[in-house]
C-alpha cells in the first residue's frame, strides 16, 4: 500500500469517529428521580381512582423501585418508556410531558392510566 492511500485511509477511518449515527426509537434519556403516583384519571363528576399497586419509584442506574420493594430497570426512548425488568416488566408509557406518564397498551392504545411524578413542589411566587 502506497503512503498517500494509507493517508487516506487513516483519515477515513479516524473521521467515522465524528460522525453521529441516530438513535433507533429516540434519544436515551431517564426519568426524574422520585414517585410515580398511578391512577385513572377523573374529571369534574368522576373521583380519580389511586392504583398505589402500579405505582413506582425512579431511583438512579435508570432503575426503579416496586411497591412490594422488588427492583426493576426501565428503558426511555425520547417520549416512549418501557419497564424492561422486575415485576413491571414489560409495561410501557408515552411521556406526557417530563411529569406524567400515559400507560400503552400492547397495541399502542392508552389504556386510560395515567403515573404522575410526585416531585418536589416549588412554592416561589
Amino acid at each position: 500500500m502506497t503512503m498517500k492511500r494509507a493517508l487516506i485511509l487513516a483519515v477515513g477511518v479516524l473521521g467515522l469517529g465524528g460522525v453521529a449515527q441516530a438513535v433507533p426509537g429516540g434519544q436515551l434519556m431517564v426519568l426524574p428521580k422520585g414517585g410515580w403516583t398511578c391512577e385513572i384519571p377523573g374529571d369534574a363528576a368522576v373521583t380519580p381512582v389511586a392504583k398505589p399497586e402500579l405505582s413506582f419509584e425512579t431511583i438512579a442506574d435508570s432503575s426503579y423501585v416496586a411497591p412490594d420493594g422488588s427492583r426493576g430497570s426501565y428503558l426511555r426512548l425520547a417520549d416512549r418508556l418501557t419497564l424492561t425488568s422486575g415485576v413491571f416488566s414489560g409495561r410501557r408509557f408515552l411521556m406526557d410531558g417530563e411529569e406524567i406518564l400515559r400507560e400503552l397498551g400492547t397495541d399502542d392504545t392508552p389504556t386510560g392510566l395515567r403515573c404522575v411524578h410526585a416531585g418536589p413542589l416549588s412554592l416561589t411566587v
